[in-house]
């Protein structure tokens, strides 16, 4: 009995030293307040913008109220910073008869000012179950993070299984902060 406990007591040890998973939980580098800042700040680039506000317009304090809703129903799934960028993962409901989300997954730089300089999605998956869509965009996101290729979870190779975008026709144009097609 003593040598299986011991067994047991290493493989853990074992385990747990070869999980090199990075801790992305928000609530491990955010307070609520910061959380909710990081939200905000991408929140109206993430979500669909109200009707007939154009996208230079979505800043305008009329339209405050709007995200401030969505923000309710938003999730900041993951967070991590790299280099000089702040990684996210959002969550938000996607239209649906039975309960589904999709996330998006991304980036953004501030200046010394704390004001955003840069920003830029880097995928967004179908929409699938809140428990599908979590898992397997934290396993997205980490393979991010490793800078290991997003390619082999693209429609083409997986259908609709894991990234809606980018594809074969859709991009992410970093200067209108926008997602795009090719002609």
């Amino acid at each position: 009995m003593q040598t299986r406990i011991k067994v047991f007591f290493f493989l853990s040890l074992y385990l747990v030293a070869c999980n090199k998973t990075k801790d992305y939980n928000p609530d491990s580098y955010l307070t609520a307040k910061e959380k909710d800042a990081v939200l905000t700040s991408v929140l109206r680039y993430v979500v669909k913008s109200p009707e007939g506000v154009s996208p230079s317009d979505i800043f305008k304090p009329s339209n405050d109220k709007y995200y401030q809703e969505k923000a309710k129903v938003c999730f900041l799934e993951a967070y991590t910073t790299q280099e000089d960028y702040f990684y996210f993962l959002i969550t938000q409901p996607a239209p649906s008869l039975t309960e589904k989300r999709h996330a998006t997954a991304g980036r953004f730089k501030l200046n010394d000012k704390g004001e955003l300089i840069e920003y830029e999605e880097i995928f967004r998956t179908w929409k699938m179950t809140p428990a599908d869509v979590k898992s397997r965009s934290l396993f997205l996101f980490d393979l991010l993070i490793k800078g290991e290729s997003l390619e082999p979870y693209y429609s083409k190779n997986k259908g609709d299984q894991y990234i809606e975008f980018p594809d074969d026709r859709t991009f992410y144009d970093k200067d209108s902060r926008s997602w795009k097609t090719k002609i």
